[in-house]
Parts: C-alpha cells; structure tokens; sequence
C-alpha cells in the first residue's frame, strides 16, 4: 500500500462544516433578498448620479454568486459523504472476508 489512509468520520465532520458553510451563504442570500434598497435610499444626488441602479447591479451580481457558492458547497458536502460512504462499505466489506476466511 501506499501509505495512504482514509478516515471516514473525519470526512464526514467536514461535509458538515462544508454544509454550514452553505447554510451561511444561503442565510446571506436570503437577507440580500429580503432588503433590497431602494432610489429613495440614495437621496437625490445617489439618484441623479446612478448609484441606486450600480447597487442594484452589485447586489444582483452578489445575490447570484451566493446562491450558486451555496449550491456548490452542498454539493461538495454531498459528494464528500458520498466518499466516506464508499471508504466505510469497502472497509466494512474487507472486513467480513477477513472474518469468512477465519484464523490462519
């Protein structure tokens, strides 16, 4: 072997800090969502030189960058739980044929 060693549950523990993390940028779209600013907020002179639509540019930018950083980190915790699934079965299964098999 190549010295390299797979510890199941530690990965598990990191999907679940990868999906807090997800969690968080969710919760972030989420309030990005609930408080769109208005013209008004930029007064007249925001209003006259543009600044309400850049910001309603910059947030539509933020709010979709957010929404898919979330998505992806849910994925990667998907995908990482699905590794350590796959290592804990293969360990599981090695270990039944080193008990079929019986003492030497």
């Amino acid at each position: 072997m190549a010295g390299i060693s797979v510890n199941p549950s530690w990965i598990n523990g990191y999907a679940d800090t990868v999906e807090q993390a997800a969690d968080g940028l969710t919760s972030a779209a989420r309030t990005l969502q609930g408080a769109p600013l208005g013209s008004a907020a930029f007064g007249d002179l925001g209003r006259s030189l543009g600044a309400a639509t850049a910001y309603s540019r910059a947030a539509d930018t933020l709010l979709t960058q957010l929404t898919k950083a979330g998505a992806d980190l849910r994925s990667a915790a998907d995908s990482l739980r699905t590794v350590a699934g796959t290592h804990s079965d293969l360990d599981e299964d090695q270990a039944a044929q080193i008990r079929r098999a019986g003492p030497s």
